[in-house]
């Protein structure tokens, strides 16, 4: 049987078009996709964002006005991730065939693993989006590329804090970064940080005196009760990450890594609930299939087949070209937590 008779050009390019992204992660929140014709003019127009406001001068009647000028676009270097993954479907199509699996079925798996490459490459987008949240910058070092693109984070937002002592000055210590995020023009209301984070906090005698007084330490502090206290004192609340991907090291062996580190603390200013966007882009296999359309808008990865004839197998590849955009990196505030 052939398989690539089993499914057409069109079927795929509607499974492609027609596949949801959208996943229950934190960064489909805080960098929602968007799909555009022309990924680098997008990036350039989403990252032409406005810091502090600026004075006009004022002026004698009859006389000419100053000329204004636009903000510096402070472009970063933009390298298209081209996010890609294969495999071949022809050794397991055949051992279904060989145990009586009918064609509706097999077309069945076939859409199974298109579905589970597509989430992979998504997986690796959700990576890339979390390591532009917590550190500031996105490194490529896979499949024999090497490189890193830095988005720009001043070198005083980045800070080192002690919390590993129940003594530590935590409140001050936020203070200090909030008061870095204003002397850029913003002011945060959001903070991502990890569990055993959020526990050190609790834990500290400042926080269980202002919650409770000084006859309060040690008294037990839930989340809500510090995202309460928090909201009220400085205006953010913390949401927890700690979710976690695996990725390859060999042909069969696998690793999990946390998408957000544990000792990461990481204040932002947030003004429809996101920090940037996840800009996709068409690759060059939908470019293949027929000009941009409208439904090309909602084509994030992009399912294709073909066969190979030495040694005789059926490859399916989905792919993906992406990069997250953080318009205004100068709000973001990473902060590398001692734990103890």
């Amino acid at each position: 049987m052939n398989i690539l008779q089993l499914i057409s050009d069109k079927d795929r390019l509607s499974f492609s078009q027609n596949l949801s992204i959208q996943r229950n992660y934190l960064g489909d929140t805080l960098f929602p996709d968007l799909k555009t014709q022309h990924l680098e003019a997008e990036y350039f127009r989403l990252t032409d964002g406005l810091n502090l406001p600026t004075m006009a001068q004022v002026h004698g009647f009859d006389t000419e006005a100053a000329i204004g000028t636009r903000p510096t676009l402070e472009k970063v270097t933009i390298e298209k991730l081209l996010i890609k993954e294969k495999i071949n479907q022809s050794e397991k199509t055949r051992m279904y065939l060989k145990t009586g699996v009918s064609e509706q079925a097999l077309v069945s798996y076939v859409f199974d693993d298109m579905g589970r490459l597509a989430d992979n490459v998504k997986t690796r987008t959700e990576v890339a989006k979390m390591e532009a949240l917590s550190t500031g910058k996105l490194t490529v070092k896979e499949n024999n590329l090497d490189f890193t693109i830095d988005y720009g984070v001043p070198k005083e937002n980045r800070m080192s804090v002690d919390w590993s002592s129940p003594e530590a000055d935590i409140l001050g210590d936020i203070r200090s970064m909030i008061d870095i995020a204003k002397e850029n023009g913003h002011t945060v209301n959001r903070c991502v940080a990890s569990n055993k984070i959020v526990t050190l906090i609790c834990k500290n005698k400042a926080v269980q005196t202002a919650m409770y007084g000084v006859n309060g330490v040690g008294t037990f502090v839930s989340l809500g009760q510090l995202n309460t206290m928090l909201s009220n004192m400085f205006g953010f609340t913390i949401t927890v990450n700690d979710d976690r991907y695996r990725y390859k090291i060999t042909k069969d062996k696998y690793k999990t890594k946390r998408y957000i580190d544990e000792d990461v603390f990481i204040l932002f200013q947030s003004l429809d609930g996101s920090i940037g966007t996840g800009l996709w882009g068409p690759t060059p296999e939908e470019e293949d299939m027929g000009p941009y359309t409208e439904k090309s808008s909602q084509q994030y990865i992009t399912l294709t087949q073909w066969e190979t004839p030495d040694p005789r197998a059926v490859w399916t590849k989905a792919s993906g070209v992406f990069i997250p955009v953080l318009p205004y990196p100068e709000s973001l505030i990473i902060s590398k937590v001692k734990l103890a």
